[in-house]
């Protein structure tokens, strides 16, 4: 009789045990066949998204004019196998003449009208640092000019840019020392200087 009841009770609970077991399973398995339709899902997007890039269509631009002024010039200023004057720019800047005389009539015309206002003001800083920063391009502008002459009219052009830069000099003394009445003087004689070199090499 006691064999009999522990056998009936234990037949009674696995059912239960079996029941719990597939309960698990099932939900294992639709858990795993939510992941892999998500994967599909997913891959199933990537491709659509793949292709509608695949037929964007591409712009293309033509950079060679960018190029050719002076686009790459940051790339030769870091390459230390270049001379420094091609590093700095220098040479590249006056390779075109046409640029290089539109600069000097620029300086020109700026030495002319910006000097005398600011001397008269008495703002010397101002005025000094404008015939600097004009004179600073004109010393190698009136070189890559003369270089384009005859020998003869090359030293002629040269010895007439040693005088402009001597009265230059001169006035950038009378500059520091706030002498307006100098200074006038000597801006005066930087015109008349200039325009003598300028008329040797335009």
């Amino acid at each position: 009789m006691a064999l009999s009841a522990v056998a009936q009770r234990s037949s009674v609970a696995r059912p239960a045990t079996a029941s719990r077991r597939s309960a698990v399973v099932v939900k294992a398995s639709a858990e795993s066949r939510r992941a892999v339709l998500g994967g599909f899902l997913a891959g199933a997007a990537l491709t659509i998204s793949s292709a509608a890039q695949a037929v964007t269509p591409v712009d293309l631009f033509d950079d060679r004019p960018v190029r050719q002024k002076g686009f790459d010039l940051i790339y030769e200023a870091r390459d230390l196998d270049l001379p420094q004057n091609v590093r700095d720019g220098m040479t590249q800047a006056r390779q075109n003449l046409e640029e290089t005389k539109k600069r000097v009539k620029d300086s020109e015309a700026r030495i002319d009208s910006a000097l005398e206002p600011s001397i008269k003001k008495n703002y010397w800083t101002e005025a000094r640092e404008e015939l600097r920063r004009q004179v600073g391009t004109l010393r190698f502008d009136l070189n890559a000019l003369a270089q384009t002459k005859t020998k003869e009219e090359k030293k002629a052009a040269l010895a007439k840019k040693k005088d402009f830069i001597a009265s230059v000099e001169a006035l950038d003394l009378a500059l520091r020392q706030k002498d307006e009445a100098a200074a006038l003087s000597k801006l005066s004689a930087t015109k008349t200087a200039l325009d003598v070199v300028l008329a040797s090499v335009l």
